[in-house]
């Protein structure tokens, strides 16, 4: 929820991840294997995983994270 968000570290990515759609995220998910609870298919609990993946991956894998996520968004095609 709300909560989850405002915990998160601030991410130069965070606005851009708020801005996506649900269906980016949700194939955001999909790619990256996301494990979130069963309830959690709402927007915001979907942008709270997808931001907490993204920090977490980017500490670990600078480079090759910010390329896979501008390739994943850059490839998204409108429904």
């Amino acid at each position: 929820g709300r909560r989850g968000l405002e915990s998160l570290p601030k991410l130069a990515v965070d606005i851009g991840i708020r801005q996506l759609d649900l269906r980016a995220l949700k194939k955001y998910k999909r790619h990256f294997g996301l494990k979130t609870g069963p309830t959690s298919s709402n927007k915001e609990d979907l942008q709270t995983a997808v931001i907490r993946h993204f920090a977490h991956t980017l500490r670990a894998e600078e480079g090759k994270t910010e390329r896979s996520f501008i390739r994943l968004v850059t490839n998204q095609r409108p429904a």
